[in-house]
């Protein structure tokens, strides 16, 4: 979109009526349209409105998904986060309907379709693009047959405008009554009671782009709604799992729902209701998974195109693929994986069936990761920059730091060494990229009372004092930790011993043995055991191409190459009972390739 009519959008976008009357007249000058009597005449601007000049600039281009892009640019930024808008491409809308639409033996404007979270209209446009364009039903009898509804009464709005375009761009003026369009709340919105889904048994095609609402940004009045479905009522689902049953509960026996999400639910915890639910219905379910490439290109969200059917089903399809290939229309091969391999609880490998008996072979190899060895976590301050630092000097007594070039001198005492995984790769970094960090805590790590700590480390409180606003700006103001300098978890604060640190994500296994006992962690992991020899021993397996291979084939891709390597993601892995042999000749071994070929075929997998 042009910088120009960016910033004409954010002028107007405070005043949904002007900016409507813009680009309908927009619209129409560049097509050369007539409005005539029907349902846009009051979208017409006049002299009097004074958008003249708004009117010149986009009316030298205004097609119809420059319409569908601008009033999804014109969503202001709270109702983005709190209700999920985002703008779906043309290519994926395409795909989704040609691939519904596709599978319906029926006549195509027979075909009773919805989008239950249809923002300003943009699959419904492109469903009745492709039900016109294949039958030449005109456009006013094809909008009798498609339903949407959205919570936002603007984006309603809005929808109804497009509708309204498209109909006069194919010659057809059509009245309000037309369109059934709905302002309200999919999670109890009564779609059953209106005749004529009613007498048709429910629908015969869903499609859309569910609201992808975190669970800590869904509005209180929503919020209150979820128990109203089982996929929803546990643990802190983001907004879009419930909609997948809203679907599913919407469709005909022949019916079809085809979506585009975040694919976090084939892994994450506030999912697992959902997959209980598609795999003890048996759904038929198809995924396109595009793994670590964004389809939203301004938003860091991982997706997957997902086809639901009620027809039972052992097994779900999966590939992963390329978003050219799907801008390109290209078929796909899908490898079957039937629902009683699956793990529900721990999340779904999905992988083409070579891997999966891989992943198989590797995790029942022995104890599993997270059983045998303890992983934790590090600390949460909540305010990593005002308690960890980087001396710029030191004599006997203080360590210095600088903040807004004022130096502060902290007592070494009330100090404690830190490390950052996620910054560390090799055992040789530790020296230089070791930190000191303000604890407020005695021996036993309890926090230290206020009045000890003024009398024995006055420079360290006093320093704190300088950062006391930021403190309890912690959890927006309203935690309690005990004292306002506490660190704002108590996680990790005792955690002591020799130990394996590695990062959050990484592109690669760098698993680094610490042997210092009282060293701390931040951003990072680490797993402990007493054993030096323990420790190096598992450093060679979990930096082997053998756990490189796991963890990308089981864990959260990143657009930037990196993986997840959250707890949740390397417990599984299962750790071969090596015998003691086998440990020392693993230990002796000292090239990357023999290290590799060794694992490889102690745990019988060829990759």
């Amino acid at each position: 979109m042009d910088k120009k009519i960016n910033r004409l959008i954010i002028d107007y976008s405070d005043n949904e009526a002007l900016l409507n009357k813009i680009v309908v007249t927009s619209f129409c000058k560049f097509n050369n349209l007539v409005i005539g009597d029907g349902f846009l005449l009051p979208y017409m601007a006049t002299a009097e409105d004074g958008l003249a000049a708004g009117i010149e600039l986009l009316s030298k281009r205004c097609t119809l998904e420059d319409v569908i892009n601008i009033f999804e640019l014109a969503i202001p930024q709270s109702d983005k986060t709190t209700n999920g808008a985002v703008y779906t491409p043309k290519y994926i809308r395409n795909y989704i309907v040609e691939q519904v639409m596709h599978s319906k033996e029926q006549k195509l404007d027979k075909c009773l379709c919805a989008d239950i979270s249809c923002g300003c209209g943009a699959f419904i446009y492109t469903l009745a693009e492709y039900i016109h364009s294949h039958t030449k039903t005109p456009y006013s009898k094809i909008f009798q047959r498609i339903y949407g509804i959205d919570i936002s009464d603007s984006s309603i709005g809005r929808a109804k405008i497009l509708l309204a375009l498209v109909a006069l761009a194919n010659g057809e003026i059509i009245k309000e009554e037309d369109l059934h369009l709905y302002c309200g709340n999919s999670l109890n919105f009564s779609f059953n009671d209106m005749q004529t889904i009613r007498k048709n048994l429910g629908f015969d095609v869903i499609v859309g782009n569910p609201p992808y609402v975190r669970s800590k940004h869904i509005d209180a009045n929503t919020k209150k709604l979820l128990p109203l479905w089982k996929t929803s009522q546990t643990g802190n689902p983001d907004l879009y799992i419930p909609f997948f049953e809203i679907g599913v509960s919407l469709l005909n026996d022949q019916g079809i729902l085809g979506y585009i999400t975040v694919n976090t639910f084939f892994k994450s915890v506030n999912a697992r209701a959902l997959r209980n639910y598609i795999t003890d219905n048996k759904l038929s379910l198809s995924i396109v998974d595009f793994g670590e490439q964004l389809v939203f290109k301004k938003k860091l969200a991982y997706t997957c195109l997902t086809f639901l059917t009620k027809t039972k089903s052992e097994s779900l399809l999966y590939t992963r693929a390329n978003i050219a290939n799907v801008e390109n229309k290209g078929n796909f091969i899908y490898s079957k994986i039937k629902y009683n391999t699956l793990d529900n609880h721990r999340g779904w490998h999905l992988n083409r069936s070579d891997v999966l008996d891989n992943i198989r072979l590797i995790e029942n190899a022995g104890e599993a990761l997270g059983d045998k060895y303890i992983i934790k976590n590090g600390i949460a301050t909540l305010a990593n920059d005002v308690f960890i630092f980087r001396p710029v000097r030191t004599d006997n007594e203080y360590y210095y730091l600088t903040k807004e070039d004022v130096e502060y001198p902290i007592e070494k005492n009330i100090c404690r060494n830190i490390i950052k995984p996620n910054i560390l790769k090799t055992e040789a970094e530790i020296p230089e990229k070791e930190e000191k960090i303000i604890s407020p805590y005695d021996s036993d790590c309890n926090i230290i009372q206020e009045d000890f700590f003024i009398k024995n480390y006055p420079y360290a409180y006093e320093y704190l004092k300088t950062c006391k606003k930021t403190l309890d700006a912690r959890d927006k103001g309203e935690g309690d930790y005990g004292a306002w300098y506490a660190f704002g978890r108590t996680q990790a604060i005792a955690d002591n011993g020799r130990k394996l640190l590695f990062p959050y994500m990484s592109d690669s296994p760098h698993f680094v043995y610490a042997p210092q006992k009282d060293l701390m962690v931040y951003c990072g992991y680490a797993i402990y055991n007493e054993s030096e020899t323990e420790l190096l021993f598992l450093k060679k397996i979990l930096e082997s191409s053998v756990f490189d291979y796991y963890l990308k084939n089981t864990s959260k891709p990143y657009s930037t190459g990196y993986y997840s390597y959250a707890k949740n993601y390397v417990k599984s892995f299962g750790i071969y009972p090596f015998s003691d042999e086998q440990k020392n000749h693993l230990l002796s071994l000292q090239t990357k390739d023999e290290i590799d070929n060794y694992i490889k075929e102690i745990y019988g997998i060829a990759i």
